[in-house]
């Protein structure tokens, strides 16, 4: 049976009926982690793919591979999913690669999915510029992939622990790339590979800085001054470094078996 063991609770997913997809065979694995803070939940989710055409087609990003989910929730109320395919706000989740790659139908979603793919293996093999792979598209590597834009990133390292590689990073993904941005679009990120290569590691977590402010004008920036203003974001988010050590910790403490 494919189970999660997450802290002393082993939950699983009741079936959804929405498209699911066939041929995600890979074996889910056992995930354990430390969360302090957080109301946890875990889950073994099945494939799903809304249709690519017809009366009920729905975008790319309404896909989820089959994997084992672990989501976060912040003191408050628990989250709920609006939609099948869903994702929470703050998670881990853990998916075979073979079941991201062979995920979708479409050549266009399956050429996204495979360069985020692509760019996961490239940090496992040497130290790799992240400020390059930042400003080439599509970015630093994120996974699912989401309806929007990867606007600002920063505070970028290369990490490694007992299970996984990769890289974790802070940043601010949005529909509109010409605006300045509230401290609560800003989250923290890991995105990586366990060490055999076999499994997508994604971790999204709260931080919202100081340096950002609460709330901020939505009047569009002329293109050289929000370039400018980007730059800036970039550095206040660099500046960040220091404190991330409890949301790296998070990630450390994950293990997969």
């Amino acid at each position: 049976m494919r189970r999660a063991a997450l802290l002393l609770a082993l939950l699983t997913a009741s079936s959804v009926s929405a498209q699911p997809r066939p041929g995600q065979t890979a074996l889910l694995p056992y995930v354990t982690l430390q969360a302090p803070g957080y109301a946890v939940r875990a889950e073994v989710r099945p494939a799903l793919v809304y249709p690519e055409s017809g009366p009920n087609a729905g975008p790319y990003w309404y896909l989820s591979p089959a994997q084992v989910r672990v989501i976060l929730d912040p003191p408050g109320p628990r989250w709920a999913s609006a939609y099948p395919a869903d994702m929470p706000p703050f998670f881990v989740t853990v998916t075979p690669v073979q079941n991201w790659l062979t995920l979708a139908r479409g050549e266009g979603t399956k050429k996204l999915i495979a360069e985020q793919v692509d760019r996961l293996r490239s940090l496992g093999k040497a130290t790799v510029d992240l400020r390059v792979m930042r400003d080439r598209w599509p970015g630093l590597p994120y996974l699912p992939l989401i309806n929007a834009a990867q606007a600002v990133t920063g505070a970028a390292r290369q990490m490694k622990t007992t299970h996984l590689q990769g890289v974790r990073y802070l940043a601010i993904y949005a529909q509109e790339t010409s605006v300045e941005y509230p401290r609560r679009a800003v989250f923290y990120t890991f995105q990586g590979l366990t060490h055999d290569g076999q499994h997508v590691v994604s971790v999204r977590l709260p931080h919202a800085p100081a340096s950002f402010p609460v709330e901020v004008s939505r009047r569009p920036l002329a293109p050289r001054a929000w370039l400018r203003y980007r730059d800036q974001a970039r550095a206040r988010l660099d500046a960040e470094h220091a404190k991330l050590a409890a949301l790296d910790q998070l990630v450390q403490s994950i293990r997969i078996r």
